[in-house]
């Protein structure tokens, strides 16, 4: 019995420590709700149409999301605003950020290059899987789309070009997913989460850095945000 017991406290001991472990910070956490990685396409209704137009943005089952966003950026994960992505959160005192857009560039942080140090050397140790929370500033995004009454019935999706290090995703208020690996991209089905022939609330959230940062140490310019094109698409349910 005595031994039972302690087995019981060792475990309630494990999943406290890792229910404390926040995601951006735990290895084994990559991704969740984020569809297989696939080449890249956009279907169109018929053939006629897909030849004629040879333009994936021209298709009617595309909708780019990207454009001026309400941005809101907090220097570390302590700042950053609680329950943002409900609805009816007011975000008018908030600042935009473009999407595509890299935060340094637009405001927001300073652009930093480095060769083989991490771009944290001059004040954190490293210890993986644990970044710095000093400067490992937080973007939170929201917009409001219209999704087509036309793409009733059909399967929906959201496409992030990309984004570093790491992105949550909101719909309507409530979680939709989450995405590690900063340079590739992240799509999400949403399909149970909008309304089609209405407008929906999107709402992101990226953290400059997180535990996949130590595995994209190359020498490039250090910059965070979203780096590539951002849309929605639909697919017929039964699709190949």
């Amino acid at each position: 019995m005595k031994r039972l017991v302690l087995t019981l406290c060792a475990l309630t001991m494990v999943c406290s420590l890792l229910a404390q472990t926040p995601r951006w910070q735990d290895p084994n956490y990559i991704e969740k709700n984020r569809l297989p990685m696939r080449s890249s396409f956009i279907v169109t209704p018929t053939v006629e149409e897909a030849v004629a137009v040879n333009d994936f943005r021209s298709s009617s089952l595309y909708r780019s999301v990207g454009g001026v966003w309400q941005f809101h950026g907090a220097e570390n994960p302590s700042l950053k605003p609680e329950g943002f992505y409900a609805p009816d959160y007011d975000d008018s005192a908030w600042r935009t950020m473009p999407v595509p857009g890299l935060w340094e560039l637009n405001g927001f942080g300073d652009p930093v290059y480095v060769n083989i140090q991490y771009p944290w050397s001059k004040f954190h140790a490293n210890n993986p899987p644990y970044v710095p929370t000093e400067q490992n500033r937080v973007g939170s995004y929201r917009r409001k789309v219209e999704i087509p009454a036309a793409w009733s019935g059909k399967e929906i999706y959201l496409h992030i070009g990309s984004a570093t290090s790491n992105v949550t995703l909101w719909v309507n208020g409530r979680e939709v997913g989450y995405s590690e690996d900063s340079k590739l991209e992240a799509e999400f089905n949403i399909t149970r989460f909008v309304q089609a022939g209405k407008e929906n609330l999107l709402a992101m959230q990226i953290y400059r850095w997180s535990d996949g940062t130590y595995i994209e140490d190359q020498d490039f310019w250090r910059l965070a945000g979203i780096g590539r094109d951002c849309y929605l698409y639909a697919r017929d349910r039964r699709h190949i």
